[in-house]
């Protein structure tokens, strides 16, 4: 019987959003009372950890290494400034894979300039529409809602989250792209959700979801449905 040990790891600066608070009593008891239904034929554990400081890259490297230190499997980053399902972690899990994330619109006002944090393999954008389903392959995206097999990480040289600098403008990347682009150029796939994508929010002056997306070009044809590209989890999750 395989072991299976989450963490539920929250990088925050130390101030959470009520909507949040609320979500994750829900997953805590959600878990704590199913257990992770995918994974009965496993032992399972799941603990909460918070690493707290001003600096979003350094919680992230911290948990990291500290999941692995301590020998545990999975980790799903939430972050404070999001809303989710109480069965978030068992849906996603459920996929089977190295990398599952969540798409969610960046918080822009007014609500017509805001886009989404999913990059395509073509480098565009990926929105989440009512025609979304299914699990797709993608360039990277944010980290606010995701889950990863920390083999991936274990394959990968740190820094993991490092920002890079963009000498153009004088500024720096967020850590979320940097991140999966070293984790892609070690071999792993990431796979954005579509299903779960439309289980969370992003809390900014409102809570944006999936359903408040204003498509940049009004009075097109509806969205194409967005077929998922994989069927079947990866060998290394298939069940004998």
């Amino acid at each position: 019987m395989s072991e299976v040990h989450v963490t539920i790891g929250i990088p925050t600066a130390g101030m959470c959003r009520m909507g949040f608070t609320y979500s994750l009593a829900g997953l805590t008891a959600y878990t704590a009372a199913k257990g992770i239904p995918s994974r009965q034929e496993s032992i399972s554990t799941v603990k909460v950890d918070v690493e707290e400081s001003s600096t979003i890259q350094s919680n992230r490297e911290r948990m990291v290494r500290k999941c692995i230190d301590e020998g545990r499997t999975h980790l799903l980053f939430l972050d404070d400034d999001m809303v989710f399902e109480p069965d978030i972690l068992d849906r996603l899990m459920n996929r089977r894979q190295e990398i599952v994330v969540c798409n969610y619109m960046i918080k822009s006002e007014p609500e017509e300039h805001a886009d989404w944090v999913a990059l395509g393999l073509d480098g565009r954008r990926i929105p989440t529409t009512k025609n979304s389903y299914g699990l797709v392959p993608i360039y990277a995206s944010g980290i606010g809602v995701s889950l990863f097999d920390l083999e991936v990480f274990k394959r990968t040289p740190q820094p993991w989250f490092q920002p890079n600098f963009v000498a153009e403008k004088s500024t720096y990347t967020t850590e979320d792209y940097p991140c999966f682009e070293r984790l892609r150029a070690a071999g792993a796939t990431v796979y954005l959700d579509q299903d779960c994508s439309k289980l969370i929010s992003h809390l900014g002056t409102k809570a944006w979801n999936w359903e408040q997306w204003v498509s940049p070009a009004p009075g097109k044809v509806e969205e194409p449905v967005t077929r998922p590209t994989l069927e079947l989890a990866s060998p290394k999750y298939r069940k004998a």
